[in-house]
């Protein structure tokens, strides 16, 4: 299994993410913020193809291209579209779905389950093209622990940030994977064959015996000698938020010892009364979140418009004296 990233959209411009997971049989694409002409250096195929869409709130830099999105995904026939965000997404969602004529979409497929939390609740809605949207369905509601989705190939929490309203802030960790040690087997004395998928398999039971030639073994016995655990890739992306004591918290506990941090660093230290005053970050702010974290690396993005370019080499300077690991965006090609 393997995370793939890109960020989305120019420097100084509205940004979001696009993730993929390869799991080696499936991938899963998912996307983070929907801002004004993000979606534009996407494969078509990519964008219709979303599992997944998640908002971290409804300023407009990070919703602005939902049309785009919209367009090409409201009659999709194989799978529904999912949407993620927090508290008012359902209503701001369905307002946006709600904003076009659709007198002729009978029968026409298409279903958008919307999601929204916050610490203690969270709420599904569907919505359908077939009758414009009109109609409110409720798929569930119930207390929340803090994931999103868990599936047999990853896991999305998130947690909320203080942008004086909240916003979401994602961390996606692949589930682990289990190889068959091949010295252990071969140590053993043991050959391939089909009983190996059976080991690897943790959904078939540990409890009994399993016949390998014409022995029987302790299915625990030999998953306990022959596996060997990889820990799954995982990815944060957290964007608009100010620097605070329980932001450092509770980043530090759900991104613990993330691959790849996406951060937002609005401003440089020198203008840090701005940050305060429009509830951002700034560059060390998400050095320290790196490193509290120990995260691997850490991609800065979501930079004010105030900054030129000449300027970001500063923003690296001033974040890597705190975390060396320090980059900005393959995609911006901004020499480091």
């Amino acid at each position: 299994m393997s995370i793939f990233f890109r960020v989305l959209g120019k420097p100084g411009w509205d940004n979001g993410l696009f993730v993929w997971v390869d799991t080696g049989t499936k991938i899963y694409r998912l996307l983070f913020d929907c801002g004004e002409n993000i979606l534009k250096d996407l494969d078509q195929r990519d964008i219709k193809s979303i599992d997944y869409l998640f908002l971290s709130h409804f300023h407009i830099d990070h919703i602005a291209g939902f049309d785009y999105f919209f367009r090409r995904n409201y009659d999709r026939e194989k799978k529904p579209v999912y949407i993620y965000g927090p508290a008012d997404t359902v209503g701001l969602i369905h307002n946006r779905l709600r904003g076009f004529k659709w007198n002729l979409v009978k029968g026409v497929p298409g279903s958008w389950f919307i999601t929204e939390t916050d610490s203690k609740n969270i709420s599904t809605y569907l919505f359908k093209t077939s009758d414009g949207y009109s109609k409110k369905y409720t798929v569930e509601k119930k207390s929340f622990n803090g994931v999103l989705i868990d599936n047999p190939d990853f896991t999305v929490q998130v947690t909320f940030l203080n942008h004086i309203i909240p916003t979401a802030a994602y961390f996606v960790k692949e589930k682990p994977s289990f190889n068959i040690n091949k010295e252990a087997l071969k140590k053993i004395g043991f050959t391939s064959g089909p009983w190996i998928g059976k080991i690897k398999d943790l959904t078939f039971t540990s409890s009994g015996n399993l016949l390998v030639g014409d022995k029987s073994f302790k299915i625990k016995a030999l998953r306990d000698k022959l596996l060997q655990k990889k820990e799954g890739e995982s990815i944060g992306y957290l964007t608009d938020f100010i620097y605070e004591r329980e932001t450092a918290v509770n980043i530090k506990k759900m991104f613990r010892n993330c691959d790849n941090m996406i951060c937002e660093s609005q401003y440089l230290s020198t203008e840090k009364e701005y940050a305060v005053k429009n509830y951002h970050s700034t560059a060390v702010q998400a050095a320290r979140l790196a490193r509290a974290a120990n995260a691997k690396r850490l991609f800065l993005f979501h930079i004010s418009d105030r900054y030129k370019i000449k300027d970001y080499r500063t923003f690296l300077y001033e974040a890597r004296k705190v975390f060396p690991e320090t980059y900005f965006p393959t995609e911006w090609k901004i020499k480091s």
